[in-house]
């Protein structure tokens, strides 16, 4: 018989779900207190961020646990690697209905964990509640080295627009998982793969703050609106160029079966969670030999807004992403 959260307690839950979880450098006192304490770096800056994952918003009550979770922390990961950081320590907020199977939980958690161990951020604590739908959060800290910090506000008018790799898989993924392309076509895996467990640009970040570039933003609501966010914190304009901008070749395929147009995935979709970033064109010999998945896809002019490149000439593009009008899955 499957065991749900409301015959095991809220303590009891919080020992099944942190059983597991991996140990590393920095922490002094893990889960378990009335609360964490960690080692910083010394001579290093702390770098903050939190996002959130709703049932029916985020993912369907059908998705597997694992991947939740792991999507979970590499969507707040991605803002660190945004800003060139190196993330460390995660905190969670859990709310459930008391019906939650406690073994879908501990899935997530298994994701959660494969997630940290892949990019070294260990999880020291957080807080449980019941509610009607199942919501997650996370709360990360990360570090960087002072002055190193890439910001959307630091484009300048000439700088190349570049993206660390192809966009797309995410958005084709959602259309499996929406039913609105069988599963059973041979790349649907793939792409539910780019939806369900992204892989955070940390490494790619980092060597673009050593190459001197400061302004980034991670790929979460696309590129259209996360070029849209720099052109409007630079007070700049935005050109992108259609023929440039590197498509997922398996969402061209998914794009194709659905008789949609695989850019639209690119400059709409989201949750790629690659990196869109400005730099002086004289950087761009460095950035091929650093980064050479990277593509330049645009340039920053005058002006204000984002603009879209095509053959019969360049359009305006306005639109970006906001939960709070747009539709659930």
């Amino acid at each position: 018989m499957q065991m749900q959260i409301k015959d095991l307690g809220e303590f009891g839950l919080i020992k099944a779900l942190l059983r597991d979880q991996p140990h590393f450098e920095g922490v002094i006192v893990p889960a378990g207190d009335d609360a964490a304490v960690v080692e910083i770096t010394s001579g290093m800056r702390i770098v903050y961020t939190c996002d959130c994952m709703v049932e029916d918003v985020h993912f369907l009550a059908t998705a597997r646990g694992e991947d939740v979770g792991f999507k979970l922390l590499a969507s707040n990961i991605s803002d660190i690697a945004a800003m060139g950081g190196k993330p460390r320590f995660a905190v969670i907020t859990l709310v459930a209905p008391g019906e939650t199977l406690v073994e879908w939980l501990q899935d997530v958690y298994r994701g959660l964990g494969e997630c940290c161990v892949l990019y070294g951020v260990a999880l020291v604590g957080g807080d449980t509640s019941r509610g009607p739908k199942i919501m997650l959060n996370i709360a990360l800290i990360g570090e960087i080295e002072p002055g190193k910090e890439m910001l959307r506000k630091n484009a300048q008018v000439g700088d190349l627009v570049c993206v660390t790799g192809p966009l797309g898989g995410s958005a084709a993924g959602l259309r499996v998982v929406t039913g609105k392309v069988p599963r059973g076509l041979p790349v649907a895996p793939y792409v539910l793969a780019k939806h369900y467990q992204p892989h955070p640009r940390v490494e790619e970040g980092q060597a673009l703050t050593r190459l001197g570039c400061k302004c980034a933003n991670d790929i979460s609501d696309g590129l259209a609106s996360e070029a849209l966010e720099i052109a409007e914190a630079s007070g700049v304009s935005i050109e992108l160029v259609d023929e440039d901008i590197p498509i997922c070749s398996k969402a061209e395929q998914i794009a194709k079966h659905s008789g949609e147009d695989p850019l639209g995935y690119a400059l709409y979709g989201g949750e790629d969670y690659e990196l869109v970033f400005c730099i002086a064109p004289s950087l761009l010999p460095h950035l091929i030999q650093v980064l050479p998945g990277a593509s330049v896809v645009g340039t920053v002019k005058r002006g204000q807004g984002v603009s879209l490149l095509s053959a019969s000439g360049a359009r305006p593009i306005n639109t970006a992403y906001n939960h709070f009008n747009k539709g659930d899955l």
